[in-house]
């Protein structure tokens, strides 16, 4: 299993073959566009093995970073198609609501919130198992007000009083559960990133599209 995350500021990388198991972070002065599948490759050299030793990979697919998103799930395909293997796919949220639960042992139902910028939310909520039990969405600053539950935001966002920052080691974790559990996508083309909202450049262009 190689399991990565490029969604935020610092990427995670999480890598288990047979016995072997090493975890590392890319902090956000990185460009892990350049950096991502080089220190895979070193990681993997580490523990004496290589891509063709992995048969599963897993990703964080969203939401976050359009462009951070596009890195992860780009590279994935070319791997892909140089030796094909499984993939598991995984949301921010999962990963959030995993690490929230692992830590804090919640006893009631709470709501994963990240920041979209520009007044805008994504929402997604779970029980107290870290299962989830409604949809992803968009939200804006007055639904967000009407949350009743326990809020919890990612550490980086500066958000909320209950905020969490995943690690490497838990991205693995969890992708080693959903591998368990079977959870592979069935065509390399369902392999798409969750936005959830438009790019800052494309709302741009809509709304001088409307003031022309």
């Amino acid at each position: 299993m190689i399991a990565i995350s490029t969604a935020y500021k610092e990427a995670l990388i999480g890598i288990k073959i047979k016995d072997k198991e090493i975890c590392t972070t890319l902090d956000s002065n990185c460009k892990h566009s350049e950096n991502l599948l080089k220190t895979i490759d070193e990681k993997l050299s580490e523990i004496n093995y290589s891509f063709k030793d992995n048969k599963t990979m897993a990703v964080v697919i969203g939401p976050g970073s359009f462009t951070g998103l596009r890195i992860s799930i780009s590279l994935i395909k070319g791997l892909y198609c140089g030796s094909p293997f499984k993939i598991v796919p995984i949301t921010t949220f999962e990963l959030l609501a995993y690490s929230y639960v692992k830590h804090n042992s919640p006893k009631e139902d709470f709501c994963c919130i990240i920041n979209a910028l520009s007044g805008y939310f994504y929402k997604c909520c779970f029980n107290k198992n870290g299962e989830k039990i409604g949809q992803e969405e968009l939200i804006d600053s007055s639904q967000l007000k009407e949350i009743k539950i326990d809020i919890v935001g990612l550490k980086e966002d500066e958000l909320f009083d209950q905020t969490i920052s995943p690690t490497a080691e838990e991205l693995l974790q969890l992708a080693l559960i959903k591998e368990k559990n079977d959870e592979f996508l069935s065509d390399l083309n369902n392999l798409i990133p969750l936005y959830l909202r438009k790019s800052q450049a494309e709302d741009d262009l809509e709304q001088k599209i409307k003031n022309s």
